[in-house]
């Protein structure tokens, strides 16, 4: 079990899936990326009501927490999840089920504990990263 501290290569919001952008480097994972982990839940700044609109877990160039390997964190869902549904990333970093049919191999970094029934709840995960799947053929 791991936390990593990475350096941030562009701004990650609070639980989104990652992926290595180079050395010792993460940037916020895109759709079906390759998962390293989950950025740290909480922000890199005080919350300033009317000063900052838009919370980081770090912004580019500064020090992100990710949780990994076998780490229980939380995830903001880009949809409806169920628990147990392997996770991967959608084009925002949020993560979302993996496709079950089609000839795309799915990249997950991570396995549903509990149910989201809309994008924006954050839902418990284990972390299980670089992991992949082919789905059934259809």
């Amino acid at each position: 079990m791991a936390i990593l501290n990475f350096k941030a290569a562009t701004n990650i919001s609070p639980s989104r899936f990652v992926t290595l952008s180079a050395e010792n480097t993460v940037s916020q994972a895109g759709d079906n990326a390759e998962i390293i982990g989950v950025a740290y839940e909480g922000t890199s700044r005080a919350p300033l009501q009317d000063l900052i609109t838009t919370n980081y877990a770090a912004q580019a160039g500064e020090s992100v927490a990710v949780y990994s390997v076998g780490e229980l964190c939380l995830v903001e869902a880009g949809g409806s999840i169920s628990a147990g549904n392997l996770l991967k990333s959608d084009s925002q970093g949020r993560a979302v089920p993996i496709a079950t049919t089609g000839t795309v191999i799915q990249n997950y970094g991570a396995v549903a504990l509990q149910s989201a029934t809309a994008a924006g709840q954050k839902i418990l995960c284990l972390v299980l990263p670089l992991q992949k799947v082919r789905p059934a053929l259809s």
